[in-house]
C-alpha cells in the first residue's frame, strides 16, 4: 500500500490501527493521520470555546504522534478536519487524497469526543469505494 489513511482520535482502537498500518505500507509510502473533530452545533451542544479547545487538543495529538513515531522508510503527514458526520470526513479525505486504504480501530472511545467507534468504522466499511482495514 503506498498511500494509506489512519482515522485517528487518540483512542487504543487508533493505535492498534496506525500499528497495523505502519506494518503494511510500502518503503517510500505515505501514512496520513487524520483526527476530526465536531462543528459547534445545537446537536451536540458544542460551544465554541469547548471547540477551540478540541481543536488545539487534535493538532497536538497528531503533532505528538508523528514526533514519537520519528524517522521512517515513509512520509508521516497528519491533518485535522471537522464534521459531523466523522464516517463521511473519512471517506471524503480518502477520495480526495487517492489513499490505498482506509485504516480504523474496530472499538475504543475517542480523546476527541464520545463517539461509537464501532459504528464509525462500520458506516466507513458500508459507504467507503477505498478498501477498508478495521483492526482489533
Amino acid at each position: 500500500m503506498k498511500r494509506v489513511l489512519v482515522g485517528f482520535d487518540g483512542s487504543e482502537g487508533a493505535e492498534i490501527a496506525l500499528n497495523k498500518a505502519m506494518m503494511i505500507i510500502e518503503d517510500d509510502g505515505e501514512l496520513i493521520l487524520l483526527a476530526i473533530i465536531p462543528l459547534p452545533s445545537d446537536r451536540n451542544l458544542l460551544d465554541q470555546k469547548t471547540y477551540e479547545t478540541l481543536k488545539l487538543q487534535a493538532h497536538a495529538m497528531i503533532n505528538n504522534v508523528i514526533r514519537d513515531i520519528g524517522a521512517h522508510r515513509f512520509t508521516i503527514n497528519g491533518m485535522v478536519k471537522e464534521g459531523e458526520d466523522i464516517a463521511a470526513v473519512i471517506i471524503d479525505v480518502a477520495n480526495e487524497l487517492s489513499c490505498d486504504l482506509i485504516v480504523l480501530g474496530s472499538k475504543g472511545s475517542s480523546a476527541l469526543g464520545r463517539y461509537p467507534i464501532g459504528s464509525v468504522a462500520n458506516k466507513v466499511v458500508q459507504y467507503a469505494a477505498k478498501p477498508v482495514m478495521v483492526v482489533r
